[in-house]
This record gives C-alpha cells, sequence and structure tokens, in this order.
C-alpha cells in the first residue's frame, strides 16, 4: 500500500514537473501564426483543419486551401477541388473539433492541442522509462532530455504531425514493455496505438515492424508464440493498408500538396555529400551540445560502473522475475535503429532541409537507448538521495531549459519571408469582405510564401504562384481565377525583374500591405512608381 502512494505521489510530481517544463517553454508562442522554419508544412497542416471545418468533417476527403497542388503537375494544373492525399490526418481533424467547439480557427487552437497531445506522450515516455529502469527520477530525466531536444521542442507546441505520432508511438512501446512483463493483453493495445502512429506518419511505420520482427525472433528462440498476436498483427496492418490504398486512390483523384514518395539519393556520392549536409545543418538541432555531452558523460560511467561489478563479480545484468533482459531490449532497440538508418537512406534528399525527420525516425530509438543506460545505474531507496536526486535532475532540466529557450528565440531572429507574408495578409479577411470580394471568390496570390498561408488569412480558396519560374506563371496566368492579389513590397523588390508579368497587374484596391489585382491582356505597369500611384 506504502509503495503504491509513493508511485502515485512520484508520477503525480513527474507529471507535474512535465507539465510546468512544457508551458513554460511555448507560452510566449501558442499565438503565434506559423512561420519562419518549415512554415510551408505547417501552414499545409494548418489549412488541412481549416479544411475540415468547410468540408463539414468530412474525414475520408481532407482538403486545403489551394486548387493547384505541388504533385505531381508542380503547380502548373488547376484542379476544381482543394480535396488532397494525406496521410491520415486524425490530429487535424480533432483540432477542427476543438475550433468549431471554442468557434476560434487562430493558430492558438492547433498549437495548444498539439502540445496537450505532446505533453500526454512525455508522461507516458516518463511511465515507459520508470517502469523499465525502476527508478521514477530516471524517467523524469529521460522525459525531460526530450522536451528539451531542440527540434522537438520547435514542433511540439506547433502544427507537424510528427509530435503526435510520436507520442501514440510512446504509449504503444509503453504497452509493448507491459506485455513483455507478462500482461498478454497489452500487445493489442501497442499494435493498435503503434498502426494509430503509422497512420498519422508513415514512416512510423518503423516501430510496428520492429515489434513483428522482434516477436518473430522470440518465436525462433522459444520465448513465446507468434500465433495468438497475429489477430492484432493483421487487424493493425489492415487499417494501415487500407488507409494508404484510399490515399493512393485520393492521389490519383485529386492530386496532393504532400510528398508522397520516397527520395533516395542517386549514389553513394550523392548519399555521403546529403547526409553530410544534414549534419552540418541540424547537428545541435537534434540534440543540443549540452545533451550530447550529458547523455556521453552518463554512458561512460555507466560502462565504467558495469566493468567494475562483473569485475567483482556482482550479479550480471539481467532480468529479475517477469523483467527481459537487457541484452534481448537492446537487440530490440538495434532493430529499430536498424530501420530508421534505412529509412533515411530511403528519404536522404531530404535530410539536408527537413530537421523533423529526426522525430518521425532517430529520436525515439535513441531515448530508448538512453533508458537502457540509465538502467545501469543502481536503484537508491534512501530518502535523502532521493531528495538530491531530484534536485539534481531539476538543476539538469533548468539548463536545458536554458539552453532550448534560446534555439526558440534564435529560429525567430530573422528576416523570414513567410513571417513577412503573415504580416501582409493579416487583416486581409475583412477587407476582401469590406470590398465585396465573396468568399467563393478564387483568388491567385502571387508570389506569396509559403503557398497556404494567404489563404488561410483571406479565408478563400485559390491558386498559389510561388514562384517564378516562366512555365509555372505561364501555366497559372491562365487558371480561372477571379482577382490577383499581390503583396505590394513583393511588387516593388521583383518589379524590375520580372516585369514582363508584374507589368499586366491592374490594381483595383490595396490596404497599403497587399493589393487586389485583375491581369490585363495589354502592359499596364510601366514603371514601379505606376504601381505606387495606382495604390494611393
Amino acid at each position: 500500500m506504502k509503495r503504491d502512494k509513493a508511485t502515485k505521489l512520484t508520477t503525480a510530481v513527474a507529471v507535474i514537473v512535465i507539465a510546468i517544463y512544457g508551458l513554460q517553454l511555448h507560452y510566449r508562442y501558442v499565438a503565434e501564426f506559423p512561420a519562419f522554419v518549415h512554415s510551408w508544412s505547417q501552414t499545409d497542416r494548418y489549412a488541412i483543419a481549416i479544411g475540415f471545418l468547410n468540408n463539414n468533417f468530412d474525414l475520408f476527403h481532407p482538403e486545403t486551401l489551394i486548387l493547384n497542388k505541388q504533385y505531381p503537375h508542380w503547380w502548373k494544373h488547376a484542379d476544381s477541388s482543394a480535396i488532397t492525399a494525406v496521410d491520415f490526418p486524425i490530429h487535424e481533424y480533432a483540432v477542427a473539433a476543438a475550433m468549431k467547439l471554442t468557434g476560434n480557427t487562430s493558430p492558438i487552437v492547433f498549437r495548444l492541442c498539439t502540445l496537450l497531445v505532446a505533453l500526454i506522450g512525455m508522461a507516458f515516455l516518463y511511465k515507459l522509462v520508470h517502469e523499465l529502469t525502476g527508478h521514477w527520477l530516471k524517467g523524469l530525466l529521460v522525459a525531460l532530455v526530450a522536451l528539451a531536444s531542440p527540434v522537438y521542442a520547435y514542433y511540439a507546441a506547433g502544427f507537424i504531425p510528427g509530435v503526435p505520432a510520436l507520442s501514440f508511438a510512446i504509449i504503444a512501446l509503453w504497452a509493448y514493455l507491459r506485455y513483455l512483463r507478462g500482461d498478454d493483453r497489452y500487445f493489442a493495445w501497442a499494435m493498435a496505438m503503434a498502426a494509430v502512429a503509422t497512420l498519422i506518419r508513415t514512416s512510423f511505420a518503423i516501430l510496428p515492424v520492429a515489434i513483428v520482427c522482434f516477436e518473430v525472433l522470440r518465436t525462433i528462440l522459444r520465448r513465446t508464440s507468434l500465433l495468438p498476436k497475429l489477430p492484432a498483427i493483421l487487424l493493425s496492418a489492415a487499417a494501415v493498408g487500407s488507409y494508404m490504398a484510399w490515399n493512393a486512390h485520393l492521389r490519383s483523384l485529386y492530386d496532393t500538396v504532400f510528398l508522397s514518395g520516397l527520395a533516395p539519393a542517386n549514389d553513394i556520392t550523392e548519399l555521403k555529400s546529403l547526409l553530410s549536409q544534414a549534419a552540418d545543418n541540424w547537428r545541435y538541432s537534434y540534440i543540443s551540445k549540452f545533451q550530447q555531452r550529458l547523455m556521453a558523460a552518463i554512458a561512460a560511467l555507466a560502462i565504467i560502473s558495469m566493468i567494475l561489478k562483473r569485475l567483482r563479480n556482482k550479479r550480471k545484468l539481467s532480468a529479475e522475475g517477469k523483467k527481459p533482459a537487457d541484452t534481448s531490449l537492446w537487440i530490440f532497440v538495434g532493430g529499430y535503429m536498424l530501420g530508421c538508418c534505412m529509412f533515411a537512406i530511403a528519404m536522404a534528399q531530404q535530410a539536408p532541409d527537413h530537421d523533423y525527420y529526426f522525430i518521425d525516425t532517430f529520436m525515439l530509438p535513441l531515448l530508448l537507448a538512453f533508458a537502457l543506460v540509465l538502467r545501469v545505474w543502481p536503484r537508491s531507496v534512501r530518502r535523502e538521495n532521493t531528495f538530491s536526486g531530484l534536485i539534481l535532475v531539476v538543476l539538469i532540466g533548468g539548463k536545458m531549459l536554458v539552453d532550448v529557450s534560446k534555439d526558440l528565440k534564435h529560429r525567430r531572429d530573422y528576416d523570414d519571408r513567410s513571417y513577412q507574408t503573415a504580416q501582409a495578409f493579416e487583416g486581409s479577411e475583412a477587407w476582401l469582405d469590406s470590398l465585396g470580394v465573396g468568399r467563393e471568390a478564387k483568388i491567385m496570390a502571387m508570389y506569396a510564401y509559403p503557398q497556404n498561408t494567404p489563404f488561410i488569412l483571406m479565408n478563400r480558396t485559390g491558386y498559389t504562384l510561388m514562384w517564378y519560374d516562366d512555365d509555372i506563371v505561364s501555366a497559372a496566368i491562365e487558371f480561372p481565377y477571379d482577382y490577383i492579389v499581390i503583396e505590394n513590397r513583393r511588387f516593388r523588390n521583383d518589379f524590375p525583374y520580372h516585369k514582363q508579368y508584374l507589368s499586366h497587374l491592374q490594381p483595383l484596391a490595396t490596404n497599403g500591405k497587399i493589393t487586389l489585382c485583375h491581369y490585363s491582356d495589354s502592359v499596364v505597369i510601366h514603371r514601379v512608381e505606376d504601381f505606387e500611384i495606382a495604390t494611393k
């Protein structure tokens, strides 16, 4: 009874610390419109949630707000619908439901929903490591390390689906550990949660594959039987496979704004170059310098401790009771890591520009490996040692909090085109309403970046034109739009270089930041000054 009360108390303390830590990191940014690093992907996901409000919550026909998709036509084909193929958007669907209930479609709703799921995932990470290591402070330390990973911290209250997918993957591993400890009921839960993670973000398929492969190995070693687990495995595979088939169907009918295939390097030389670029770009974004040193120091001391124990003929590092042996868990982690390496190779073209792929792949097995290293350390039951350990963990967490807070600020400390676009289109919905531009009007957002940002803020659908490539512009000019909208700043900066298109814009009205135009067959603007005069 006393032990149960102590466990409940330490769990409550850990959850409170995790919640305070997460809120302290993100309270400054929860109302921020997505901009800066990877604003493109983030606004696309934001638009999916808005799309569910527009399509009466049709989960199986997700849509954004743009009518010309990136794939496969590279924005050069005008579709009649904004429906798009995308990984199962259950998180965006839940966000849309929250928006409907609160009557609020601002970014704060999306960010808070993601943060809530992220903190739940961290609470289960704590539980997972606590059960794995036998000590609650070790679980809290691993959770704080995860929360303070710069890349995770940036997206934990954001729009990228990797964070909610990771939370479900953590829950799946927690359930799988319970199964390995002897409770067979949890295997079905593990496969179900792993399937949800995979549906949200396909790259998380590495986890259920690793679990199944590990179970096959255990069956070969006669430690278990695979037959009773087949229903859960097959149901999970059927759920993932069915939605993948549906997604392929959507892609064939409506195209997509999301990457839907592998992107490997062309040869080994390019592979080395791409991975080197990714390491240079994101070396301290995945895990901070302090975290790398901390984990390396703990690993080194753990190895020394293990060697000394064996030299002194102490008990070997094996399972007690129903606990699985460390060596078995290391095999699982090794297999999981191998799958992540294979995926990284298959997506090498994306690695230099997409830091959040780390959340999808290596983050979870690295955290598991760190937990296994911590498992070597003895468990102290003395109250004074527990108190001093808590102080040490809090101090380490505080140092990581300071470091990652600086990183979050640094990611926003530059003149960013996506931020400029968001600022320019702020208030554009009411402005267009005042001009009598109906919600059904199709707008061409000319040279606005990223693609969904202007349409979210205008609360309208239309066509994106982000690039100056002649083939893209010449195709877009022929789209069946009603109006063109362009940022005044963008027009002034770009007119000298792209006047063959910009000179045909006929200004209709401006709010000082953006201008509503028609496209004329003849030249209307001969100089930038002509545009300035027309928009006064």
